[in-house]
């Protein structure tokens, strides 16, 4: 069928021709309608999964060890409790950050780790297609808002391809911003269907957003600034706001404050309040205010240029009001309130898209509330919505600037209206080439922990926690140089900062210089009592020196710190082992395995059943370990060792010899081999 001018008018605009004004052919109208759209919203989704694609071959980098491979709530089902009533980091013990709450990202890294097992590959699938549901639901969220489709299209197509979204989709731990915005664009696209429905579709559409609402605000708490955006969008903005009452209004966006002021009241009595301790406990509201001003600034930059980006910006916070980067910010929100008032008559809907982008972004421009990373790009992840709304209307107003010519009212140009609409349609394939390429190298420098620490220092100097996460890598391979080379960067750009204290003294203690290790360890202590690591330490240098007493009491200090701490139920197991405390050893071993199946804490319990004679109960033990650690030498040879020991010969060959493939110079096994071999 061929379709007139006017139907593809109809057709740009997302919306169909009636009846009275189609021939026979509006059901293959209405079909076409259909396919196209089925096209478009596929033609996103390759936009939304593409350029992440690489990310599939990333590990767990970063946080993503503490929140995932080293988290026993995410080992059973049995810590639902703490995952919805305590902070992320609670199994840590000690003074964990308390603002850090985030159940729905705990609830989902434990569904995918129990389904799946801890692999990298298969949560970094899930963040490539939550984002890829974000995209398609923000399509249709500005479809029904501006009654656009074409609009609809390019604010999606360009929220798919900015390179600003790279860290919260390749970072398995910024999944929590992908999940809020999901679920709060879900909440809007429900809100806005409030006056289309009647009867029990509007029930249900009243249940879905709450109930999206409730998961938003489980994401994370930004989601709390809903409720005060779609008090104005009903006031201000919606269509049938002067035919529409007060009552019926605030039955439409009553709920969510209802909502909001529920979770807020969890909130304080299970975690404490929204935001934790201060990093900056010094800073006045002077420092506080212009700092604001200059994230502001930093923001917007970012978003209109994101042409550098790091995991960790070293942001110096701004003490005077004529630094350039506060006047920056101050210029930049000036010019944001400017086109909020200079669009409030001609186009409402992009003022509000704008406030849209302020009201998400404020609560990260206050200082006090952040981590040691200030400024962030995931950050930006939800308040690019309101940017890409403006946006997208800008493009579609300029596309049909160029393509409307059928009317006759179009400007003339020497080169017609076909080269015009192919300048435009070429410009914006050449973007979104260039942010797609920019995706995918950025995408590069999450493949691994060193990678991406030695990209952010590179990009950043004064990242000091990079220089921390860099020195750790260091510290695990015994390179001891290297290590004391970032620790004492790390420890010049943030002085007296407790972990960079905790590896310096680890430092000392792998070079047997006890007497500093302590001095480290004491300063890293007054700093911070309620850390569990330095007791830990403190205890093996103790056990190391002798004193036995005092590393028993250290062991103990850090498990009532931290009662899942696996690494010192194990170590102190190690300890009364050695003491021939086997009952004690047993049940420290227990308890690591308790809090996480671990191969060490297999070890441990094999080798106490190995002591006391059970020796189907160390089999069983060191099977276990095997099957966590496949490719390990360590279990194969604890096998081989213990069947040597009850005259199982053959098997004792069979399983040294594997191990031995891993740990050629094991001496244990070696030693054993040699004499089965001249049995």
């Amino acid at each position: 069928m061929s379709l007139s001018s006017w139907e593809w008018g109809h057709l740009a605009q997302g919306r169909a021709p009636t009846d009275s004004n189609l021939s026979s052919g509006a059901s293959a109208f209405r079909r076409s309608i259909l396919s196209s759209n089925a096209l478009l919203l596929s033609f996103l989704v390759v936009l939304a999964v593409l350029p992440y694609l690489n990310t599939l071959r990333n590990q767990f980098v970063y946080d993503d060890m503490t929140q995932v491979v080293n988290n026993p709530y995410l080992q059973n089902f049995h810590h639902l409790k703490e995952i919805f009533t305590t902070p992320v980091w609670s199994f840590l013990g000690g003074d964990y950050p308390r603002n850090y709450y985030r159940p729905l990202m705990s609830l989902g890294y434990l569904l995918c780790y129990q389904f799946f097992g801890p692999i990298p590959r298969v949560f970094h699938l899930v963040n490539v297609l939550l984002n890829a549901l974000v995209v398609l639901v923000l399509f249709l969220v500005t479809w029904r808002m501006f009654d656009d489709r074409l609009l609809a299209f390019v604010a999606a197509g360009l929220f798919a391809v900015h390179p600003i979204h790279s860290e919260s989709v390749a970072w398995i731990a910024a999944v929590t911003d992908i999940q809020l915005t999901l679920f709060l664009l879900l909440t809007f696209w429900f809100f806005l269907g409030l006056s289309k429905w009647h009867g029990r579709k509007l029930i249900f559409s009243y249940f879905f957003m709450t109930a999206s609402f409730a998961l938003a605000l489980l994401a994370k708490e930004p989601a709390v600034t809903l409720p005060a955006l779609a008090t104005l969008y009903e006031h201000a903005c919606r269509e049938d706001r002067q035919a529409t009452s007060i009552q019926i209004k605030l039955s439409r966006y009553g709920p969510l404050w209802l909502l909001a002021l529920a979770y807020l009241a969890f909130r304080i009595h299970y975690v404490g309040g929204l935001a934790g301790r201060s990093q900056f406990p010094t800073m006045g509201p002077d420092v506080a205010f212009f700092s604001a001003l200059e994230l502001a600034g930093q923001y917007v930059w970012k978003l209109f240029w994101p042409a550098t980006l790091c995991a960790f910006y070293a942001f110096p916070l701004s003490t005077s009001p004529f630094d350039p980067r506060v006047i920056s910010g101050a210029l930049a929100l000036m010019v944001l309130a400017l086109l909020v008032a200079l669009c409030w008559k001609r186009a409402r809907l992009v003022s509000f898209g704008l406030i849209f982008f302020f009201f998400n972004l404020a609560p990260v421009l206050y200082a006090p509330w952040m981590a040691a990373n200030i400024f962030t790009e995931r950050y930006l992840y939800l308040p690019s919505v309101g940017f890409c709304w403006a946006l997208g209307w800008l493009g579609a107003k300029s596309w049909r600037a160029v393509t409307n010519y059928q009317a006759g009212n179009a400007p003339a140009r020497f080169w017609g209206p076909q080269v015009s609409r192919a300048l435009v349609a070429v410009s914006a394939v050449a973007v979104a080439a260039l942010c797609t390429l920019r995706i995918i190298r950025r995408n590069r420098d999450w493949h691994d922990n060193e990678t991406l620490y030695k990209a952010t220092i590179a990009t950043q100097p004064g990242a000091y926690i990079m220089h921390l996460n860099l020195a750790g890598i260091y510290l695990d391979r015994d390179d001891l140089d290297d290590a004391e080379r970032e620790l004492l960067v790390a420890d010049k750009l943030a002085p007296d900062y407790p972990i960079i204290l905790n590896n310096l003294a680890l430092l000392n203690m792998k070079r047997q210089r006890y007497d500093e290790a302590l001095g480290y360890l004491i300063r890293s202590l007054l700093k911070d009592s309620k850390q569990p690591q330095p007791h830990l330490y403190l205890a093996q240098i103790y056990q190391q020196t002798g004193q036995t007493a005092y590393a028993e009491k250290e062991y103990r200090t850090a498990i009532g710190l931290s009662p899942l701490n696996v690494g010192a139920h194990v170590a102190f197991g190690d300890f009364c082992f050695d003491q021939g405390r086997l009952p004690e050893a047993e049940k420290e071993y227990q308890e690591s395995l308790r809090a996480a199946k671990t191969a060490r804490g297999y070890w441990g319990v094999g080798l106490v059943c190995w002591r006391e004679g059970r020796y189907a109960e160390a089999e069983r033990a060191f099977q276990q370990a095997e099957a966590l650690e496949p490719h390990s030498g360590r279990a194969h040879i604890m096998l081989g060792l213990l069947y040597a020991d009850t005259k199982r010969n053959r098997e004792a060959m069979q399983e040294l010899q594997t191990g031995l493939k891993s740990e050629p110079e094991n001496p244990q096994a070696l030693e054993a081999l040699r004499k089965l071999q001249n049995h």
